[in-house]
Order: C-alpha cells, then sequence, then structure tokens
C-alpha cells in the first residue's frame, strides 16, 4: 500500500433529514442513514484547512454540537462553513452559540434561492423566506462575521441571482452562487432542467462584473469561480482540472468516503477502516484516474484547491478583465429592481 499526500478539503453531509422540499434536490426523500457518531468523525485525517458542514439540514442532528466539536479538533482546526437553510430561528442560534465557544471563527451559509415568493417556491415551504431572513439578521445580531447566502442557480430562478447579490450587499454579508448539480450519490437527482447558457451567461456574467470591481481580492477569485460557472454551462467543460480523490472528499451520513458529490465512486467507509487506509487504497487509486479528465460538474468544493495550487492562471485572468472593465461603464445597472 504506497502511501500519500493526505487531503485538505472536504464536504460532510451528517444527516439526511431535512425540512426543506427543494425542487432541485431530493436529500428530504433519502432513508435518514445516520450510522455515525460524534466519536466517528474523529476518525477524519488531521489535515484538513476547509470543511463543509451540510445535509439534508445539518443542525436537525440532535449531536450537531458535538459533531462540530469532534471535526474541528480531530481535523487539526480547519475553517468550517455550515450549510442551512435557517428555518429555525431561535434553535440555529441557540446551537451556532454554542459551537461558536469551541470554533470562535465558525462560518455560516444561509440559502436563499431568490426573494420571497421565488425562494418559497424554490424551496417548497411557506414562509422559507421569513424564516431565513430572520434567521440571518439574527445570526448578525450575535456578531457572526463569517456568514454568507448561497445562492443556488436553476432554469426557475437564475433570474433572482442579482437581486439576492444586491440583499447580500445591503446586509453587509457574503455572496456565493453556483448552479444546481445532478448527483444520485448526493441530491438524489439525474434529471435536472437545464438553464439556458444565455441566462446563466447574463446572470453570472452580472457577479462576474460586480465582485472584479468590488475592492476584495476574495471577490475577484469569486468572478473567476463565476466565469467558470459560465464556461461550464457553455461548454460542458471545466476551466481547470479537478483534484477530488486528492485534495478533496465527500464523507456521506453513512460513513461512506467519495471522491466528490457527483461521481458514484465509494472508496471505502471511516466505521470499518483508517482514513489512512482508505485514502492509499485501490479503490481510491482507481477513483483518481477517473477524476483525471473529469468534466462532470463545476463547483467551489473542487475548484478551490486547484486556484491555490495554481494562482497565475486565475490572476492573470482577473488582471486582464479588470483591466477591461475599467475602460467601460459597469452594467450591473442594468440588473438593478
Amino acid at each position: 500500500m504506497n502511501m500519500r499526500k493526505l487531503p485538505i478539503e472536504a464536504i460532510i453531509s451528517v444527516t439526511n433529514r431535512c425540512d426543506a422540499r427543494c425542487k432541485m434536490c431530493n436529500i428530504w426523500q433519502m432513508e435518514r442513514d445516520e450510522f455515525l457518531t460524534a466519536e466517528d468523525y474523529r476518525k477524519l485525517p488531521n489535515t484538513l484547512k476547509n470543511v463543509n458542514i451540510t445535509g439534508g439540514e445539518a443542525l436537525l442532528r440532535p449531536d450537531i454540537v458535538e459533531i462540530v466539536q469532534a471535526v474541528y479538533e480531530s481535523a487539526g482546526k480547519p475553517r468550517i462553513i455550515l450549510a442551512t437553510n435557517g428555518f429555525r430561528t431561535d434553535k440555529t442560534i441557540e446551537l451556532i452559540q454554542q459551537m461558536r465557544q469551541f470554533v470562535p471563527n465558525l462560518g455560516i451559509a444561509i440559502s436563499l434561492d431568490g426573494l420571497e415568493e421565488y425562494h418559497n417556491l424554490m424551496r417548497g415551504v411557506p414562509a422559507a423566506f421569513t424564516r431565513a431572513m430572520k434567521t440571518l439578521q439574527g445570526l448578525i445580531d450575535i456578531g457572526v462575521t463569517d456568514l454568507r447566502i448561497g445562492f443556488t442557480a436553476t432554469a426557475q430562478n437564475v433570474s433572482q441571482l442579482p437581486l439576492v447579490h444586491q440583499l447580500a450587499v445591503q446586509l453587509g454579508v457574503e455572496f456565493t452562487a453556483t448552479v444546481a448539480q445532478e448527483s444520485e450519490t448526493y441530491y438524489g437527482v439525474n434529471n435536472l432542467e437545464k438553464i439556458p447558457p444565455a441566462d446563466v451567461a447574463n446572470n453570472f456574467g452580472y457577479l462576474v462584473d460586480c465582485n472584479l470591481r468590488s475592492p476584495t481580492v476574495k471577490n475577484w477569485f469569486r468572478a473567476y469561480f463565476a466565469h467558470g460557472v459560465i464556461k461550464f454551462v457553455e461548454q460542458g467543460k471545466r476551466i481547470t482540472s479537478c483534484s477530488a480523490a486528492s485534495d478533496f472528499f465527500y464523507l456521506s451520513p453513512r460513513g461512506d468516503i467519495y471522491p466528490c458529490l457527483t461521481l458514484p465512486l465509494k472508496l471505502g467507509n471511516i466505521r470499518s477502516e483508517p482514513f489512512e487506509k482508505i485514502w492509499a487504497g485501490d479503490d481510491a487509486s482507481s477513483a483518481r484516474k477517473v477524476v483525471n479528465g473529469c468534466q462532470d460538474c463545476w463547483m467551489v468544493c473542487t475548484a478551490r484547491t486547484e486556484l491555490k495550487k495554481t494562482p497565475i492562471r486565475a490572476l492573470s485572468w482577473i488582471v486582464k478583465e479588470k483591466v477591461l472593465r475599467s475602460l467601460k461603464p459597469s452594467f450591473v445597472e442594468d440588473h438593478r429592481s
């Protein structure tokens, strides 16, 4: 067994329980499959730098505080982003306050897929928007600084992207956006309606423009990611290679480890084998061969490590595009409500 460098990024789904009924995701219809205890999460490698904890709705796990603590302590105190739909304001704030006692810089992502009418429709729950906004304001009030709105674009709501971005700017929180992805392993869907490329180019082009005109370097790289979304939808290709199963993995609520959210290639299960053995095993090696050249998705989880490893490519694009935009007016005004 050949040992190899351990990963630095992970998405960890702790439950399939969910109180939303999203149009682009069938997790809420899956079996609960909560096979891991909080102690099982202490089997993760201590090399992780960024961890996204999600579900389902992660905060529905009664032991979520213990799980977050186990991940933080075992994985080498990584940056943790916890994703939530924000439906339960008081409980959410209570749990986040408990987690911040041992993860002081805990990041929170609240899902918003449009303004009120659209978000309620996309999430399939009455008053979803009102509840999410109440939670978002509550987290601002208790001083959570690493706070963002996460937007998932589909054919039904892509036109809402500029409006939700403007809401994030008004609230003083960060904004991230991607397109809905097909995945039987994670989302339980493989037949999403395709977004017209022109709609993606228009609305994600708005985001590219906003982020490039921002004074924040992080937003410049977000512009590059949004540019990658446009190219992926137009051409079906990533603008960088993928490092899934090398720098990144996905851990399911069952304890199964996959290269990423989309490839249904199980590498092993942390309940039955040490992580290091799984990562150096034959299944992982075979998965890396599949990943090499894979064009199945374009998501932050597998794009971020590539951007960090090869920043010159992104920086060259950023410099060129910023110069071009300095010579012409912004089209942001065209998207204002």
